[in-house]
């Protein structure tokens, strides 16, 4: 992979990275407890918007592993390879998905072996 292409999904994740850290501070913020005379309606309201903010900040924690395990993987030269067969990933699929870290095969075969469990545990185990 060039070093231009290195560089350009580094910034990219440093600036995912720092809009991510933000939004979970302010769902941090809007996730304390705020005791308030409330009506039956007004406190299931308020259990259905904590629980998607917590949602939210569980996807943004996810995002947040992923990204900096990226960043980690630039800094050591391994962006870009399979990390399963040692190959690299196509420019395309890792403009697509920034983050990936198996080829097209790899992720297919992933994909189809994880199907086939699904199946057998629920069909025929």
């Amino acid at each position: 992979m060039r070093k231009t292409d290195l560089v350009k999904f580094k910034r990219i994740f440093i600036e995912q990275r720092d809009q991510i850290m933000m939004n979970v501070a302010i769902v941090d913020e809007n996730l304390m407890v705020r005791p308030e005379d409330k009506d039956e309606v007004d406190q299931a309201n308020a259990d259905i918007e904590q629980s998607m903010r917590t949602q939210l900040k569980n996807r943004e924690t996810v995002a947040l592993k992923k990204i900096n395990e990226a960043i980690k993987r630039i800094e050591e030269g391994s962006y870009g390879e399979c990390e399963n067969c040692s190959d690299p990933i196509e420019l395309r699929r890792l403009q697509a998905r920034p983050t990936t870290t198996l080829c097209i095969a790899c992720k297919e075969e992933e994909e189809k072996t994880s199907a086939s469990t699904v199946f057998y545990n629920r069909y025929l185990h």
